[in-house]
């Protein structure tokens, strides 16, 4: 049986790759259809499983698994805390507490809102990946220094070293609804990529003393970051959290703070892997004409393999596995194309702005290739391939031996 399928394999190449249909006609336009319509299927599904990967990514390295805040007050006692969290689940690797305030930058006589966020930096280092987001300075810095994303100190002109003044508005232990101002002067020590243009153009990174000496909270905290040991589990356990901690509390997981956004990735990388699948259809079915060009051609060689003996089935594969063999081929040379095309994407990002961060939320993606993603489009394109097949391929099989010995 093997050595009946090699014969048929190599009888289908025979037919198929000869001078006049490798260099002649449409065959070689159908055939660069098909090679670029998986080309655009394996570019596509990369970018947009990179820019799933990209967020979440910056999510839990700048937020964490999961963020545990309390509602109204902030923590008075951090041992006590950390402990019911420890108890509710053994995943539960590492907790850092942090606290965070709106306020106001001025510098070089620019000012805007940001939000400040206050964590003991060694600590935290176990938690989050921010030491890989640093593109300038170092978070090893001393007291009264922070860090910055690189949008704001692009807005700012700032640089490492230079000063910044920050500002937040306090209550007075009289009157709630009464506020007043303090600020302070930080020299900024770190220019972060955080991943995200929001937190890029706000977002500012103080040691916890400053933080606290700034907003005159004492040893209070607003939250806790939680490090589990599966990442894609944080939702689940999130959930199992907030039931155990009470209304007091409100728990967030890397997911939920942009749920909306990481849904809609989901939706558009369907609707786009269909919309360019159909290049490869559009392909598939000119592959389909030429075969029947193909077939009308060998009108008497056909007869003459019915005259030796084959059936009208074993015809109808041979034709057939011409198709599985252009599908092969196309894949093949589809795939190393969308490689080369997700290669020159990351490249072209270092040179240009190509992902409005603005828009997009992310400036840049890194490319993600999958080998579920080859799997479902190679199955897709040899599924297309073959149904455009069939049709000449029955053709050709149905023909007699007088028919076929007619044809000059």
């Amino acid at each position: 049986m093997f050595r009946d399928i090699k014969f048929k394999l190599w009888l289908s190449g025979r037919l198929l790759f000869n001078k006049q249909i490798l260099f002649g006609g449409s065959a070689p336009l159908s055939f660069l259809g098909l090679v670029l319509g998986v080309a655009a299927l394996v570019a596509s599904m990369s970018v947009m499983r990179g820019f799933e990967h990209s967020l979440k990514q910056a999510m839990i390295d700048v937020t964490s698994d999961i963020q545990i805040i309390k509602k109204g007050k902030l923590i008075e006692s951090w041992d006590e805390f950390a402990a019911d969290i420890r108890k509710i689940d053994p995943s539960i690797q590492k907790i850092a507490r942090f606290a965070y305030t709106e306020a106001v930058v001025a510098s070089k006589g620019k000012v805007s809102g940001v939000l400040i966020q206050g964590f003991d930096f060694a600590q935290v280092g176990e938690i989050l990946n921010l030491n890989s987001r640093v593109r300038e300075g170092s978070l090893n810095s001393p007291a009264g220094t922070i860090a910055i994303g690189q949008g704001l100190a692009k807005r700012y002109g700032l640089k490492i070293n230079d000063e910044v003044y920050l500002a937040v508005s306090l209550a007075t232990p009289f009157e709630e609804d009464n506020f007043k101002r303090k600020a302070n002067a930080f020299k900024v020590s770190a220019i972060l990529d955080f991943g995200k243009n929001d937190w890029n153009e706000r977002l500012i990174l103080s040691h916890l003393p400053d933080f606290q000496e700034l907003t005159q909270i004492g040893d209070r905290y607003t939250g806790a970051f939680v490090k589990i040991q599966d990442s894609d589990k944080a939702p689940e356990l999130s959930h199992i959290i907030e039931n155990q901690l009470g209304p007091r509390y409100a728990v967030l997981n890397w997911y939920e703070v942009n749920k909306n956004l990481f849904k809609a990735v989901k939706y558009e990388s369907v609707v786009i892997f269909f919309v360019v699948f159909l290049i490869v259809i559009v392909a598939a079915f000119n592959i389909s004409s030429t075969l029947y060009v193909l077939i009308r051609q060998r009108y008497q060689d056909i007869a003459i393999l019915k005259a030796l003996g084959s059936t009208q089935a074993n015809i109808q594969i041979i034709f057939v596995m011409q198709g599985l063999l252009v599908a092969l081929l196309g894949c093949l040379c589809g795939f190393f194309t969308g490689y080369m095309l997700s290669q020159g994407f990351m490249f072209l990002q270092t040179q240009y702005p190509l992902i409005s961060g603005s828009v997009y939320k992310i400036d840049r993606i890194d490319i993600q290739l999958s080998w579920v993603d080859f799997f479902l489009i190679f199955i897709a394109t040899t599924f297309a391939c073959l149904l455009a097949t069939y049709p000449p391929a029955r053709k050709g099989s149905r023909l007699t031996v007088v028919e076929g010995l007619r044809e000059d």
